[in-house]
């Protein structure tokens, strides 16, 4: 096996990229986002004794991450993934992990990058004519008002998604669980979870994101 070398100054650069990166995503999400409670922010951490607020700025988050992707704006959507941020959608009902199962779609922030590369490529002929989508969600639901050990608070909600193509809409019901992850005054997305309620049934071909 031929081992890789990288010279110092490469090396140093490539964090100088990285951390610019971060930076960026951070002040991205910073500004689509409500902000945290900054003052209990500074006094008690962002994971503490979560206020009103606070958990509003959760459930405005999953409102608004869910009309990026209705208006298609899947670049701006992508960011507000973690950078070990999972999009998970189960091949079985209750399934409790990827690890060692089927799963319908398990995509990392690189695989995300890359479907959202096809959609808009001029040769990727199963999405023309153009796949538009479509969400209607319930009340998005704070399963604790603590985080867990990582940090991170998990967010809920029932949806009904639409994918219309060709003149055909298909209808999938679905509860969708977040675990978010404050960074900064905002959150980070860990985790988008998609439970399909007819997972175990017909499924038909899913162009875009749910």
């Amino acid at each position: 096996m031929m081992e890789m070398t990288q010279e110092p100054g490469g090396q140093q650069n490539g964090q100088r990229q990285d951390a610019q990166q971060g930076q960026q995503q951070e002040q991205y999400r910073s500004q689509v986002q409500q902000p945290l409670n900054s003052q209990q922010s500074q006094e008690q951490g962002p994971f503490q004794d979560q206020t009103p607020s606070q958990r509003q700025s959760l459930q405005d988050f999953v409102w608004q991450e869910n009309a990026l992707l209705d208006q298609g704006r899947f670049d701006e959507w992508y960011e507000l993934f973690a950078q070990d941020g999972l999009y998970w959608i189960p091949g079985e009902s209750g399934q409790e992990s990827p690890e060692g199962r089927m799963s319908i779609a398990l995509e990392n922030r690189m695989l995300m990058r890359l479907r959202i590369d096809r959609l808009s490529h001029h040769r990727a002929f199963s999405l023309q004519p153009g796949v538009r989508g479509l969400r209607v969600i319930q009340h998005p639901r704070l399963q604790s008002d603590q985080p867990d050990e990582d940090g991170c608070y998990t967010v809920r909600t029932n949806l009904i998604y639409s994918e219309y193509q060709k003149q055909k809409t298909e209808v999938l019901p679905a509860t969708a669980s977040y675990r978010l992850r404050a960074v900064g005054q905002a959150w980070e997305i860990v985790e988008k979870r998609v439970d399909l309620l007819s997972v175990d049934g017909y499924l038909p071909t899913i162009q875009l994101f749910i």
